[in-house]
């Protein structure tokens, strides 16, 4: 018995096991299982190992049972809506980026930034042209935007730095924070917004193939204007049964597909249609199926298809240089206010780095690669 500790909850272990298993599989104690009925006990250090492996509190281990986590935010589901149980990964992101919006919030009301023009400015009654001509107004795009860039890539990044010269911050990323043992299942989720008249913040899981990070991206603008927070999968790329998502989803793909650009269009080539709008074949499909030139059988069977497809040949942004990747997730709108915050004095050097979950020795060379890096 000696250094090992017997006053732990066993009932605790065995929840985490059982809603967990690939976690407990991979936590490499021998005697781990006894543990689940106190026929031996670990050590102080094997419970902080435990802790850390499930990502809960330490303290956890000693109560009655594990309090619920409960998302400070709606999450719209398009199946299953009556389940309640969300992830780790997708409660610790929502908080984190929730914290840094109260940073940037609390930075922009201290230089006297007042509310967007456009937040919060619509209502879900009224019709989807009005909100599909805003966004083209707030985004001060052109007609034919779309065709003249190369691929979805370059439309996706086109319109992200758009958003942020309009003073929307916007965070990309595949794994909670800068733990890439953490990842972010798109299945769960493909983004959430944040919605703030001052700091609005959208969240683009980074997972999610190329071509459909734009529909996320619109729909979550679609948020702002409504003066909307929100989470949501759209699994296969349809809303949850919800009049806001429903909403959200109409304006986002008639944004994207105008109705009146493809019902003249009669030869039906997925492939062509998605360069030409710039989106997935799967927004091409779908508009199809709310314009009933495809019937839910034929969309399903096609999403599957090509979901599979782009899922394998996907390969992560994240994994190449660390502070390329950095840049990435966190753009440089809110990196430049961060660091510009900093030298006015408006907030500490420790605030910089622990904002972005970054160690010290990190953050003076994403500092260092700020000041050489042009606006």
């Amino acid at each position: 018995m000696k250094n090992k500790i017997s006053v732990y909850n066993e009932h605790i272990l065995q929840e985490l096991k059982s809603k967990f298993p690939d976690k407990w599989e991979k936590i490499d104690f021998v005697n781990k299982e006894k543990w689940l009925t106190k026929e031996d006990y670990p050590t102080y250090k094997q419970l902080v190992k435990i802790s850390e492996a499930f990502h809960i509190p330490f303290g956890y281990l000693f109560l009655e049972k594990i309090p619920e986590k409960k998302l400070p935010i709606t999450h719209y589901r398009t199946f299953n809506p009556n389940t309640h149980s969300i992830s780790d990964e997708l409660f610790d992101t929502i908080i984190q980026v929730k914290k840094m919006q109260e940073w940037i919030k609390d930075i922009l009301l201290e230089w006297g930034h007042t509310p967007l023009p456009y937040a919060g400015k619509y209502n879900i009654h009224i019709d989807k042209q009005i909100i599909v001509n805003e966004i083209k107004k707030v985004l001060k795009l052109e007609s034919g935007w779309a065709e003249g860039k190369i691929n979805w890539k370059e439309a996706f990044d086109f319109l992200v730095n758009k958003f942020e010269e309009t003073g929307i911050f916007v965070v990309i990323n595949g794994v909670v924070g800068n733990n890439t043992h953490r990842k972010l299942e798109v299945s769960e989720f493909r983004g959430f917004v944040l919605y703030d008249e001052i700091a609005p913040f959208v969240f683009i899981n980074n997972n999610d193939f190329e071509s459909a990070k734009i529909f996320t991206l619109i729909h979550e603008l679609v948020h702002i204007l409504i003066g909307q927070t929100a989470s949501f999968d759209l699994r296969n790329l349809l809303s949850a049964d919800n009049e806001i998502e429903k909403f959200c989803d109409r304006c986002a793909a008639e944004f994207l597909v105008p109705e009146n650009e493809l019902k003249n269009i009669k030869d039906i080539n997925y492939e062509n249609l998605a360069r030409q709008f710039k989106v997935s074949q799967i927004v091409i499909a779908r508009r199809l199926l709310d314009m009933k030139r495809i019937s839910k059988d034929e969309f399903f069977t096609f999403y599957n298809d090509y979901a599979q497809k782009q899922m394998k040949t996907k390969k992560e942004k994240s994994g190449g240089n660390f502070y390329n990747t950095t840049f990435y997730r966190y753009r440089k709108k809110l990196l430049y206010l961060l660091n510009y915050a900093v030298k006015s004095n408006t907030i500490m050097y420790r605030d910089f780095y622990k904002i972005l979950n970054l160690k010290l020795s990190t953050a003076e060379i994403v500092t260092e690669l700020i000041c050489k890096t042009k606006a």
